[in-house]
């Protein structure tokens, strides 16, 4: 199960350091993070490629230049990420996970003691088998082992 925390607070508030001190206490502790910041920017566009693309029908958009952008229909994303931990940055109207609101950035230490905690609690380890051996924990597995869960599926057997 992929735990979601959310921390949200006003501008210079913490948030950012709530986050970056979470983010490198819980990868320390060997689980993958993944972390969504929320920006009041339109960066995919009604009129611009990538938006004619998805209307299209593309299920996946690519933006791909210097940086690199994958669009998805909002929110479906954080249930196939390849990780153990999202935290999200903002969206203080949302619940889209448990919900951190941090004042001034002298809370942010004790906030990201607060994720870690709910996290390792949260957050089960995968156990994986392929062809009756333990599969290594990676991103590509965790990317398998997301989408399975999705759609219910316990295991699967190559047949002839």
């Amino acid at each position: 199960m992929v735990c979601i925390f959310q921390v949200v607070g006003k501008k210079d508030a913490g948030k950012t350091k709530a986050i970056e001190l979470a983010t490198k206490m819980l990868t320390q502790k060997g689980l993958f993070i993944a972390t969504v910041k929320h920006s009041h920017h339109v960066i995919n566009p009604e009129n611009k490629d990538t938006s004619r693309f998805m209307r299209a029908g593309a299920k996946v958009v690519l933006f791909h230049s210097n940086d690199c952008a994958i669009f998805f229909p909002c929110f479906d994303y954080l249930r196939l990420l390849p990780v153990d931990v999202v935290i999200i940055e903002g969206f203080k109207d949302l619940n889209l996970g448990k919900k951190f609101e941090i004042t001034k950035v002298e809370e942010a230490e004790e906030i990201a003691r607060q994720i870690v905690k709910e996290a390792e609690e949260c957050a089960q380890e995968v156990k994986m088998e392929v062809n009756g051996r333990k599969a290594e924990r990676s991103f590509e597995n965790l990317i398998i082992f997301n989408l399975m869960r999705h759609l219910n599926i316990r295991e699967v057997k190559l047949v002839d």
